[in-house]
């Protein structure tokens, strides 16, 4: 009787164990969100990490790819063939569109609503990211716009309701103030930010990142789409 208790005990101690173990390092099932519900629209087709926690009302369009650790909490959409790196943070109220890029440990926020407490936004800020833009790594955009093609480099910083234009760039590490504006095909420099270069050509965004990144974005969309089709066989 003594060692049939023993034993009832170390079976006790062991499942208590992996049970434990299962909870630290396992995803919780509030995390995996590749199912559709009632806040959320997943298109079957996108590619979500299991450690991607999506709260809130999420779209994700056909063919986006959102990698391990990001988080994205909200009222968000995300376009199809975008592609979201690691370790992203996504919150508030935002829209993200078709073939753009957002590298590893960038923080989007949705901005000020107008005039509550201390708030000087005499409008709601908005949050929207266009096609073909270039979100590069540690950047940081607080209810901001950027145009099509606009692009962001290593550890940009864009304020409230920073306005980046069509085709134009801020540069690696340079900072925007509140309510700038950096015009259709601008290169802006520094801190605070200011233009370096007005009608930047292809040529231009080619020499600054070393590739053209609204062709890059695209480039590596398609590779993406691709693989998807051939590993869920809809080729």
């Amino acid at each position: 009787m003594i060692e049939k208790r023993k034993t009832i005990i170390n079976a006790a101690f062991v499942l208590g164990i992996l049970v434990l173990l299962a909870a630290v390092f396992l995803p919780a099932t509030s995390r995996t969100t590749a199912q559709n519900t009632s806040d959320m629209n997943i298109d079957p087709t996108a590619e979500i990490h299991d450690s991607v926690i999506l709260e809130g009302r999420v779209t994700v369009g056909p063919y986006t790819k959102i990698d391990a650790g990001t988080i994205v909490t909200g009222n968000v959409t995300i376009g199809h063939h975008t592609l979201i790196r690691c370790n992203v943070t996504i919150r508030g109220t935002n829209k993200i569109g078709n073939f753009t890029h957002i590298y590893d440990n960038v923080n989007i926020e949705g901005g000020r609503p107008a005039r509550v407490g201390s708030s000087k936004a005499q409008v709601p800020d908005k949050s929207i990211i266009g096609d073909g833009c270039w979100i590069n790594h540690g950047a940081t955009m607080h209810g901001t716009q950027v145009g099509d093609g606009g692009a962001l480099g290593l550890n940009a910083c864009c304020d409230y309701n920073t306005r980046i234009g069509k085709g134009a760039i801020l540069a690696n590490g340079s900072a925007t103030c509140v309510n700038q504006v950096i015009p259709d095909n601008c290169f802006a420099q520094g801190v605070p930010a200011v233009i370096k270069k007005g009608d930047i050509t292809d040529a231009d965004r080619l020499d600054y990142f070393g590739v053209l990144p609204a062709a890059w974005t695209r480039y590596e969309a398609r590779n993406i789409e691709q693989r998807i089709r051939k590993t869920k066989g809809l080729d």
